[in-house]
């Protein structure tokens, strides 16, 4: 093919894909005009971040960056490319980071959509009109990164709220069988928790089983409720324990000390489980990196000396 027609070519199909963006970008800043107008009913469903009630809250980047896109026709045209059992497992991950009371499934899901969208607009934007191009396994890597990143967000939030219902446990629940054992009920020793205890996620989850027991729900639903939300190992045990004990007539206080003491071994089980690993991750860097530059320091003379090299 002559030189003249493919760079015609070129030029033809650069043209195309400029237009074809253009109106793509077009397009996307018109909807978002749109989504502005909307009423700030759906705001307060789950965008409104800085409202006086979640100020404390910062939304991970990926929500800020997409914020404008997780409205409206954006926010069905992203959402859609998942199913609905898709989403209900995304509200219980969500919920266990914390994260339930100020984002929807749907919002994150079109977070990660338009995420990787917009990336992958810019890297096509390079490849047309920059001379510095990605190859496309490069391409490919940066694009499943970045969907896959609110994924890692999520989980590493998810495991260091956790960690810290974990360490809040013993404290938590020695102060609620103190408050029981002093005559206070469970309702009163709930409320006492959540007035005198540190602030923690397990605190905040205690106040809202007190709030959902004001309201009518029953003391198994509240406590089954927060074990839904924090999705974990030891609080299932922790609520099964306490609701078999209130089935049962049995004393909540002696049972809330057994629950302790039991708390206690195990965490101490834990951390000498953590440092007998602690011990053996150690020897990867001692055996890769101290051990041959010990060889190299006591040995490298002697060596040299027997190669005949001289200083």
């Amino acid at each position: 093919m002559p030189i003249n027609r493919r760079r015609g070519i070129n030029k033809v199909l650069a043209i195309v894909a400029a237009v074809i963006i253009g109106g793509a970008v077009f397009f996307m800043a018109y909807m978002i005009q749109l989504s502005k107008d909307q009423s700030e009913v759906e705001d307060r469903l789950g965008l409104n971040w800085q409202s006086e009630s979640t100020r404390t809250f910062v939304p991970p980047f990926y929500l800020s960056l997409t914020k404008p896109l997780l409205k409206g026709t954006y926010l069905e045209l992203a959402s859609g490319f998942w199913k609905q059992k898709s989403l209900e497992k995304w509200k219980v991950k969500l919920v266990s980071a914390g994260l339930g009371r100020y984002v929807q499934p749907e919002h994150f899901v079109a977070s990660k959509f338009w995420l990787t969208f917009g990336s992958g607009t810019l890297f096509l934007f390079l490849g047309l009109f920059s001379d510095a191009t990605l190859p496309p396994h490069y391409v490919i890597g940066f694009l499943l990164t970045f969907f896959f990143l609110p994924n890692m967000d999520v989980s590493g939030r998810r495991k260091a709220r956790q960690l810290e219902i974990q360490f809040a446990m013993p404290y938590v629940v020695d102060l609620l069988t103190l408050s029981i054992e002093a005559g206070l009920d469970f309702m009163g020793a709930i409320g006492r928790v959540v007035e005198k205890a540190p602030d923690s996620p397990l605190v905040e989850e205690l106040s809202i089983v007190l709030k959902d027991i004001q309201l009518g729900k029953t003391r198994a639903q509240a406590l089954r409720s927060m074990a839904d939300r924090i999705d974990m190992g030891e609080i299932n045990s922790f609520v099964a324990v306490l609701i078999s004990a209130d089935q049962m007539g049995a004393s909540v206080g002696t049972v809330l000390r057994a629950q302790s003491d039991s708390m206690r071994n195990e965490r101490l089980t834990r951390a000498e489980k953590l440092g007998a690993q602690a011990s053996q991750k150690i020897l990867i860097p001692l055996i890769f990196f101290i051990m041959p530059a010990v060889f190299l320091v006591i040995f490298g003379p002697y060596i040299l000396q027997m190669m005949g090299v001289t200083a």
